[in-house]
């Protein structure tokens, strides 16, 4: 019959939810029959369980039959309570395999403990793994063989992943990995132990393994007197208090507390005991007995402490967000994180946002909104203000958990400090700016002295003998001179690019234009090395979108890199070809090849090949950068191959093919030779080598010519002179070229004039602010004469 009809035996009552549950079981088809009936060591066991507040379980018999208390629901979830009376094997289906084993070792005697042991548990609304901290003790029956298992448990879910969470940082991490060790090696022994108080009599019933936590050495009977001088000094009050409050009618409070203890008998050790439990009052309501259990948590504590010292080391903190319920909760390292003194701790997402900085506020609450209504993650940098007014930056990274509808339940995560980190990032920011203006400027500066040599070297060519040494000398000092204008033209792009200022045409462009004009770039430097250049042509048809200047000034750095690092007498081989999408570009040499460690680098900035010195060119280790920087603008890619030293190089570019109408389809129409004119022109610049020499090419060419060094003189001078063609340097000092040209414009005739803005500086907002400033035309120094013979040549 069911055993709900009977009176409760005395060991079910008081037994909560699970006792009046047992009692109301129909255990006519179990193995245990009627309670009533069970062995006296079964009740025992049950009644212990009934009253604890620690989760416990147990398995009796042959079959495992489960037994459980009130703290255990809660790990079977949607399992009860249909897992009352059924065996183990079928409530634990999921993870049977591995308790198995566990428990056919406890049927043999022994006994188990294990710490933050990870669990797939089915039913469940987390996700993962849960973990718990527990152990398996034998069950022996009246006479004293082994009949059960017994289980008490605590969930550690929650604080295993707080841990997981917490080691943001490296050295939190191993810091907290120390502390795991320390922990583990600390609790391989903990096992958690039961205590039984006769209060009407003062009389203790404790486990060895708790007289252990108390430094008992003897099997000597004990007293709430014991039990009170073996607590720490400054615990002893709370913890009597709590005891009083549980054995109080009025009150019956749960025992639960954690405390010191002071070693009687092992030299004053300190440890560190949690431990749960209730009063049994009898039938008049007076406290008779007072039962429950304890767990050394000195190794726990050890880790909490350490996990504090590792935190603060780290300068990290970590919190807990209830989103549901906009409760949060972080811990003393936060605090301090935050500027915030101690008793100012934060209790919700408004007492949060409201440290953070103005500036960032808005995007911390979108971000935070974004966690709550569609469940992602939190990751961000902010500032936050302190008391005194310093500003302080923070990572911030939160994992959000769901519930079992899917909506965003709660968050945890952690904080670290990076006010440091930002600053050193902020400060090699602004070291990279300084250098890229730094290089931007040197170019500028270095066009200036280029200037004079470049004209000076072309007066000299007209006036010298045309055979003899002078002409190779010549030859020489004009390579030389190209070289020093590639170097300083790849400074000043490697800064512009560096910078974002680089501005691309795209127009279709025909290939085998592009390449065309990179040989005649380079044909010089391959003559002067004794190079052997293999060049079959392009398909006029092959056509990509972009700027062919750079384009040109692309395949040129490739070639002359291959004619700079190839012994004389060398090869090069200039190659086109249709690869789907793409035209690929190949450019191969014999030269002294690249290492294979440095295949993956010679596209950096500054990157130099170590090796072979004495074949060193003089080069600045960014002519490879721009050229992957350019070809990436154009929607491309480059590699570099090689067998290694010795073995010669390959350097391939691919760009995206173009569609539509052949490009420079007028590239082959005649053009009508200009007829030079003779004109007077007026040449302004504070660096008077520059200008004499310039004066000087002009004066050969057979045209008038007068020189000013400054805006004044140059006013004068055209008031005078009445030039067509004025070559005017922007960077004078006092009246520069920019007013100096709004104040020729404004002198008779000045509208009619040719202003030409000669400038060390070329990019493309330099030249917009030349037009803009009401010059004509835009050239960098150092000029090219023929470009200057061309540009008069044309002129009306």
């Amino acid at each position: 019959m069911p055993t709900a009809d009977l009176p409760a035996p005395a060991f079910l009552r008081e037994g909560g939810a699970m006792g009046a549950l047992i009692q109301a079981f129909d255990w006519s088809g179990s193995a245990l029959g009627a309670p009533a009936d069970w062995p006296q060591s079964l009740k025992t066991a049950v009644g212990l369980a009934l009253r604890a507040q620690q989760p416990m379980f147990i398995g009796w018999g042959p079959g495992l039959v489960s037994l459980y208390n009130d703290g255990y629901i809660s790990i079977l979830g949607a399992k009860h309570p249909r897992a009352l009376g059924q065996p183990m094997s079928e409530v634990w289906g999921e993870i049977w395999d591995e308790l198995r084993p566990l428990n056919e070792a406890v049927m043999r005697g022994e006994s188990r403990s294990f710490q933050d042991q990870p669990f797939h548990l089915a039913g469940r609304d987390i996700e993962g793994p849960s973990y718990f901290s527990f152990t398996y003790t034998p069950l022996l029956d009246d006479g004293g063989e082994v009949a059960g298992i017994f289980c008490a448990a605590i969930e550690t879910t929650s604080a295993v992943r707080l841990a997981q969470e917490a080691d943001a940082v490296r050295v939190a991490q191993q810091a907290l990995q120390a502390s795991e060790e320390r922990l583990r090696l600390a609790t391989d022994a903990a096992e958690i132990a039961f205590w039984d108080v006769d209060v009407l009599n003062g009389t203790l019933i404790w486990q060895p393994r708790l007289r252990e936590m108390f430094g008992f050495s003897d099997d000597a009977p004990l007293t709430l007197d014991d039990f009170s001088t073996g607590l720490h000094p400054e615990d002893r009050e709370a913890v009597m208090a709590a005891f009083a409050a549980a054995c109080d009618p009025r009150r019956r409070a749960l025992y639960n507390v954690e405390f010191r203890t002071v070693g009687r008998d092992d030299g004053g050790r300190v440890r560190w005991v949690a431990a749960k439990g209730r009063g049994l009052f009898d039938a008049s309501g007076a406290c008779v007995r007072a039962n429950g259990t304890a767990i050394d948590i000195t190794a726990r504590k050890a880790s909490e402490q350490a996990m504090e010292v590792a935190l603060e080391a780290s300068r990290t903190g970590t919190f807990h967000w209830d989103i549901q319920e906009n409760r949060l909760w972080w811990d003393a390292a936060l605090d301090r994180l935050f500027g915030l003194r101690p008793g100012e701790g934060v209790r919700s997402l408004e007492q949060f946002i409201a440290l953070v900085h103005p500036d960032d506020r808005a995007e911390v609450i979108r971000r935070c909104e974004r966690c709550r209504d569609f469940a992602d993650d939190f990751e961000m940098e902010f500032r936050v203000v302190y008391p005194d007014g310093s500003i302080h930056w923070l990572y911030d990274r939160g994992r959000t958990f769901l519930d079992a509808a899917g909506r965003a339940k709660t968050m945890t995560g952690a904080c670290v400090d990076i006010t440091d980190l930002w600053q050193a990032r902020e400060a090699l920011r602004r070291s990279d700016r300084q250098k890229d203006d730094f290089l931007a400027t040197l170019a500028h500066e270095l066009r200036n002295p280029l200037a004079p040599l470049r004209t000076g070297l072309h007066v000299l060519r007209r006036a010298a003998d045309a055979s003899g040494e002078a002409k190779k000398v010549h030859a020489i000092m004009e390579r030389q001179l190209d070289h020093m204008v590639r170097l300083v033209d790849d400074l000043l792009d490697i800064a512009r690019i560096s910078q974002g200022k680089i501005a691309l045409r795209h127009e279709p462009v025909a290939l085998h234009t592009v390449l065309e004009q990179a040989l005649d770039v380079s044909r010089p430097l391959m003559e002067a090395q004794g190079h052997t250049l293999e060049w079959e042509g392009a398909d006029p048809h092959w056509q990509v979108v972009g700027d062919a200047t750079r384009l040109v000034q692309v395949v040129g750095n490739l070639l002359n890199n291959a004619a700079k690092y190839t012994p004389s007498g060398g090869r090069v081989t200039l190659h086109a070809a249709e690869d789907g999408e793409m035209l690929r570009i190949d450019v191969q040499d014999t030269g002294i090849g690249i290492p294979p460690a440095m295949l993956d680098r010679v596209f950096d900035r500054f990157a130099q090949v170590q090796q072979h010195l004495e074949r060193a060119q003089g080069g600045l280790g960014i002519g490879l950068s721009v050229v992957k920087s350019l070809v990436e603008m154009h929607g491309g890619r480059v590699a570099a191959h090689s067998a290694g030293p010795g073995e010669g190089s390959r350097f391939i570019v691919w760009l995206p093919r173009a569609q539509g109408p052949q490009a420079d389809a007028a590239a082959g129409e005649a053009i009508a030779p200009i007829v030079p004119l003779h004109r007077k022109v007026l040449v302004v610049d504070d660096n008077r080598d520059a200008a004499a020499t310039l004066a000087m090419v002009l004066k050969l060419g057979g045209h008038d010519v007068v020189v000013a060094h400054d805006g004044p003189a140059a006013l004068e001078l055209a008031s005078r002179h009445e030039p067509s063609v004025i070559f005017l340097d922007i960077g004078m000092p006092g009246m520069n070229g920019f007013e100096t040209a709004g104040r020729l414009r404004q002198l008779p005739g000045g509208g009619a004039r040719t202003l030409v803005a000669l400038t060390g500086w070329g990019s493309d907002g330099d030249r917009a602010r030349s037009l803009s400033a009401g010059f004509d035309v835009h050239m960098t120094k150092p000029v090219e004469i023929r470009a200057v013979e061309n540009l008069l040549a044309g002129l009306p």
